[in-house]
């Protein structure tokens, strides 16, 4: 793992839990700008993002995000992420360092009228793996797990 390392036994250090903080909120960014699209870089060639229904591969990923952005069903979608917390699990056959995180997520979503309200869509939670790469972190597994959600009327 990264040369600095936690004062919590098992955690990420400091500077490995920036680098997976901004990816996590990268992920949420895209969704929100209308970039899913582009969602797809943020994982490995063969990275899963499950939200109900696994999307194997970077190809899936890339294809699901062009239709959420083209088809926009889930108009003034904003993600909150929050207490994120990041485990260092080792290497992989590869030699390249390993993560798991859970991510507390809050989605708010506008009323049947269009009108953004407070009141979040759904609470739940973001299961990652991840693994450091030449360029980074990336995801290689990503589940969506529902908590809490309301009527959007």
């Amino acid at each position: 793992m990264s040369d600095q390392r936690s004062l919590l036994p098992g955690l990420v250090g400091d500077a490995d839990h920036l680098s997976l903080s901004r990816l996590v909120g990268e992920s949420g960014w895209r969704v929100d700008a209308g970039q899913a699209g582009t969602l797809f870089e943020l994982f490995t060639e063969d990275g899963v993002l499950d939200i109900g229904k696994p999307y194997r591969g970077r190809d899936a990923i890339r294809a699901w995000g062009q239709e959420l952005d083209r088809n926009n069903p889930y108009p003034g979608i904003r993600h909150l992420a929050s207490n994120m917390r990041f485990v260092a699990t080792g290497v992989d056959t590869d030699g390249r360092d390993t993560a798991e995180g859970l991510t507390v997520l809050t989605v708010y979503l506008d009323d049947a009228h269009g009108r953004p309200i407070s009141t979040p869509w759904l609470v739940g939670e973001d299961h990652d793996k991840f693994v450091r790469t030449d360029t980074g972190w990336r995801f290689t597994h990503r589940a969506w797990v529902q908590l809490f959600s309301r009527d959007p009327a």
